[in-house]
């Protein structure tokens, strides 16, 4: 097989009309109508990475911007990486890893700290340093009509789609329930809602207000003909009973004619059935990820991190937390002398004279964005860090 240095490089926003036709000789499944609205609403402000062999795009990757709220700080401008692509012929000759690098590389330029993305298979990504850190609640929702199953407490909730006249109460309800449920999740603004009533309608769907005494209790954006898919029920945990009997009740009657028994649920703000690994992320730029998060008192760590594929990330840091954030710097080799190495859950040695002897925490920048960003509790030094452990990504693309 012929050797070969592949080019990955940015594409203009006029090579971005090619991106289409290889989207849809690879995503066969998405319609016309979501690449419309796609073309319209997310070319205009994504940005694209391709191969070309001659004049043909071969490969591409695409970041989608988002604007994440994590622990404390926010908005942090985060990209979420789709449209990962390469045609059957050019498949498995790096140009995946090529374009990675490259789109990698231009974001930590930028001190992106982290990206996310919705892998087909973790397989895919683990090797590029990519980790699980959020799992949907999915499950089925039942359709009932009035005289079948409960409806919780409170009075009966009605049921309208969102118009644009509804955005403002969207983005404060959204921030509202969000901001009290979570430590991780992509902000909502005007935007975002405008966006997402263009790509529902494009696969005629629609989002759902579930309202009482005029007050938004959920929001259920939906999709599709055959089947119809709820892609999020967004809500307060007390309210999941009522929440889901309104919305059996709507489905029964609205979907008269399609005839199903049972409707998908693909994420939701409360327990469902179980728990799917949805997202993966990694870390971009270390000591941009590193400042997002602070301890329950004042605490010196000193990480020897290595990434073995954004090497820029390679070093040591002196990382200093306290309960208003945190400060990282890397620190040289000569100022590292006095520091004895451990593992990930080390915490220094006690000295005959009781201090501690401060240690090297060393780790790969994989172990280091599951740990801070994975939901585990944290062992060993990271037991005074404010980790994310309650994170919400419900998004597609």
């Amino acid at each position: 097989m012929e050797q070969r240095t592949w080019q990955a490089r940015f594409l203009s926003d006029g090579e971005k009309r090619a991106c289409r036709e290889l989207w849809e000789e690879i995503f066969t499944e998405d319609s016309g109508r979501f690449l419309d609205y796609y073309d319209r609403w997310k070319y205009t402000a994504n940005e694209c990475y391709g191969i070309y062999d001659g004049d043909r795009l071969v490969s591409m990757v695409q970041l989608n911007p988002y604007n994440m709220q994590v622990g404390g700080y926010g908005p942090i401008a985060v990209n979420y990486i789709i449209a990962v692509a390469t045609r059957k012929e050019y498949r498995h000759r790096g140009m995946m890893a090529a374009l990675l690098k490259e789109s990698l590389g231009q974001m930590r330029k930028k001190r992106m700290p982290f990206v996310f993305l919705m892998p087909a298979a973790e397989a895919i990504y683990h090797p590029f340093g990519f980790r699980y850190f959020y799992e949907s609640s999915v499950g089925t929702l039942k359709l009932c009509t009035a005289q079948e199953g409960n409806q919780g407490s409170g009075q009966t909730l009605s049921v309208r789609l969102a118009g644009f006249a509804d955005m403002k109460r969207l983005v404060d309800f959204s921030e509202a329930v969000q901001a009290e449920l979570f430590d991780c999740y992509t902000k909502r603004d005007r935007c975002y809602y405008e966006r997402l009533l263009e790509e529902l309608k494009s696969e005629n769907g629609g989002l759902l207000l579930l309202m009482r005494a005029g007050q938004i209790i959920a929001s259920v954006p939906f999709w599709g003909d055959g089947p119809v898919e709820i892609r999020e029920i967004l809500c307060r945990p007390q309210d999941k009973e009522q929440v889901l009997f309104t919305l059996g009740r709507w489905a029964r009657a609205g979907l008269a004619g399609k005839n199903p028994e049972r409707l998908s649920v693909t994420g939701a703000s409360f327990d469902l059935d179980e728990k799917k690994p949805t997202i993966m992320g990694r870390i971009v730029d270390a000591k941009s990820f590193l400042e997002l998060f602070s301890a329950e008192e004042p605490v010196e760590l000193f990480l020897e991190l290595s990434d073995g594929f954004l090497g820029e990330n390679d070093g040591l840091y002196r990382w200093n937390l306290s309960q208003d954030g945190s400060r990282a710097e890397r620190i040289s080799p000569l100022e590292s002398q006095f520091l004895k190495a451990a593992d990930l859950s080390g915490g220094g040695s006690r000295t005959a004279e009781g201090e501690i002897d401060p240690e090297i925490i060393r780790c790969t920048a994989a172990e280091l964005f599951f740990c801070l960003m994975g939901g585990d509790k944290p062992e060993g030094v990271f037991r005074k860090v404010r980790v994310c452990q309650k994170a919400y990504i419900n998004e597609i693309v």
